[in-house]
């Protein structure tokens, strides 16, 4: 990236830093949430994520609330048949956690999950079984995929 004459390095990066992304999902909690129902393996998923704002991430689920509310987005109110969606969750050795470094206070694994019997990290995916259960998945498979980003006022 090349600087223009007459621009201070300090200015140009604060106009990178500063960016406005418009939220082209729901915001809630002053974070917007954009769900992609483009299939693709976790780490695609992460990436395309990523390139879409500063601090994008996989979407942590911190609250049964926002779990609702993003079983809302998928499914556009329930009128389209929820499909199996990546969330910013893996689990390793038994443990799981989020992306975005978001602390795990909230779950909704559904029962006997996650049940991993593998020392390669698995990837937290919603909706088996027609519902908003998660399960832990191969994170090879191609899922739909729900990002977050903050909302700078």
């Amino acid at each position: 990236m090349s600087i223009p004459a007459g621009v201070g390095q300090g200015t140009a990066l604060s106009g990178i830093q500063k960016q406005i992304v418009a939220c082209k999902g729901e915001v809630i909690n002053r974070n917007c949430y954009e769900f992609n129902p483009m299939p693709m393996a976790f780490k695609e998923a992460q990436d395309v994520c990523r390139a879409l704002a500063p601090n994008a991430e996989l979407a942590s689920v911190t609250s049964g609330d926002l779990h609702s509310r993003l079983v809302f987005l998928v499914t556009k109110g329930g009128e389209k048949n929820p499909v199996l969606t990546w969330l910013g969750g893996t689990v390793k050795n038994q443990q799981a956690s989020w992306a975005d470094g978001s602390e795990w206070t909230y779950s909704d694994w559904m029962p006997g999950h996650p049940n991993i019997h593998t020392d390669k990290p698995v990837c937290l995916e919603m909706f088996n079984l027609d519902e908003g259960w998660w399960t832990a998945a191969d994170c090879e498979l191609k899922r739909a995929s729900i990002c977050s980003y903050p909302i700078t006022a």
